[in-house]
């Protein structure tokens, strides 16, 4: 009586830790960072820089579309990209969440020299703090919402 009791005592934890225990060893998809949309994000110092793109029609001049979080104090953000080592800065308040490149805060990238479908080198910084290079794609107005936020250089004939 007592064996067919510690059989089945076995056998019951044997189904319940070999059915639920797979999350114990196994990788949590829910965990890791990914980039949901079309952008791509990087992290520097204090500065989270989500889904970065680039807008443009003809490949000259382009709108950087990115969210900027920033966890600590103000800071110049720099933004350098091109051959020629072309560089963009704009202040980030501190300790808020800020959308650059729409109609309230455009983002002008004059001369990125990048086609659509491209990628563009671009090396993000500020301050002291040690810079990333990261690869934004460049995109045109074919799809919407992007459409309205093409640069008005880029729009003019």
């Amino acid at each position: 009586m007592k064996a067919r009791l510690i059989a089945s005592v076995a056998l019951a934890a044997t189904v319940v830790f070999g059915t639920t225990g797979c999350n114990l060893v196994s990788p949590q998809s829910t965990t890791k960072e990914y980039d949901p949309s079309d952008g791509v994000s990087v992290n520097v110092g204090d500065l989270r820089l989500r889904n970065l793109i680039v807008l443009t029609d003809d490949g000259i001049d382009g709108n950087l579309i990115v969210t900027v979080v920033n966890t600590g104090g103000p800071h110049s953000l720099s933004l350098q990209y091109g051959e020629d080592d072309t560089t963009v800065s704009t202040i980030v308040d501190g300790n808020v969440s800020t959308v650059f490149g729409g109609e309230s805060a455009p983002l002008v990238l004059p001369d990125i020299d990048a086609e659509p479908g491209s990628f563009m080198p671009m090396f993000v910084q500020y301050g002291n703090e040690t810079g990333k290079e990261v690869l934004v794609p460049v995109l045109d107005g074919t799809i919407a919402p992007y459409d309205e936020f093409i640069t008005e250089a880029s729009t003019d004939e």
